[in-house]
């Protein structure tokens, strides 16, 4: 079956979104599908909604986790096109204007939502002189190839699953690629600086690089060096374990022994109150007067 055959077959988008009514389906097949595919792609679904004289139309595209529909999103961006995500759902406006505040109620909680972490390789890139929507994330040949091919494979590392996160600076282009420990960045730090017109540093087990846009210009070594010297890498400690157990305090369980005696004395002093008033307005209403006397049985 082809692959224009399976987004046919998702169902994705609903009849309704509050008010919105869905009028039209069809497939919804993003541009470079080989890169689609590498980050994750699972399935896609174009609708079209109406309401009233007001219409949109919507495409969807379901991705198998977090860091790959941030890919997505990153490589779907440019000029007039309305992109958003919503975990691993990536969402591109085609027509009309999309009613976030119906999404946000009817839309989105009824999707099947990936709960994994969020990529954060971006937050290591320097905001001031960034190429908005020029960012990129590579998470492999295929995306290597159609964003950054100055990058030979082999030294990108793949192989010891290496994420490369690239930026637009001007004349410059950065790409910060991390690896899963600081050995494996020495080495394949080696392999990365035979690349030609390259400036590159390594912090941790990240490793920056700056190459210039164009393809066979000059490299401006003060610029090179300044986005690179903002690339410091963050260690970041998880512990996953319970927390510890407090330790037993003879006090505190004193004071909930006699805490508990004196509710249980409130609630027999109560009920006896309670039946004494009970059995003396019995006795008014019967016209009985209660008995004094105690009888006593010899055996």
């Amino acid at each position: 079956m082809t692959v224009a055959a399976l987004l046919v077959m998702a169902a994705i988008l609903p009849p309704a979104i509050d008010d919105w009514k869905r009028t039209a389906t069809g497939a919804a097949e993003p541009p470079l599908m080989p890169v689609a595919r590498e980050y994750g792609l699972l399935e896609s679904e174009a609708a079209t909604y109406e309401n009233g004289a007001k219409k949109f139309r919507l495409a969807v595209h379901r991705m198998r986790d977090n860091t790959g529909a941030v890919a997505l999103e990153q490589s779907l961006q440019g000029p007039e096109k309305k992109i958003f995500r919503h975990q691993n759902y990536v969402f591109e406006t085609l027509e009309g204007t999309a009613p976030r505040g119906a999404m946000d109620a009817f839309l989105f909680p009824t999707l099947k939502v990936d709960r994994s972490a969020l990529p954060n390789l971006t937050s290591y890139l320097p905001r001031k002189g960034r190429v908005v929507g020029s960012e990129r994330l590579i998470l492999g040949r295929e995306s290597l190839k159609a964003f950054e091919p100055r990058i030979p494979v082999a030294a990108a590392g793949f192989d010891f699953a290496a994420e490369i996160q690239t930026a637009k600076y001007g004349n410059e282009m950065l790409a910060v690629i991390r690896y899963p420990n600081h050995a494996i960045a020495r080495q394949q730090y080696a392999a990365l600086e035979q690349i030609p017109t390259v400036a590159i540093a390594r912090s941790g087990p990240l490793v920056s690089l700056v190459l210039p846009v164009e393809t066979g210009k000059a490299l401006n070594p003060e610029a090179a060096q300044a986005l690179m010297g903002q690339i410091q890498y963050k260690a970041e400690v998880m512990l996953d374990k319970a927390p510890p157990k407090p330790e037993p305090n003879p006090g505190e369980f004193l004071i909930g022994v006699f805490t508990l005696c004196a509710i249980l004395l409130g609630l027999c002093l109560v009920l006896g109150l309670f039946f004494a008033f009970g059995r003396q307005i019995f006795g008014s209403f019967s016209g009985k007067k209660p008995d004094d006397e105690v009888t006593t049985l010899r055996i």
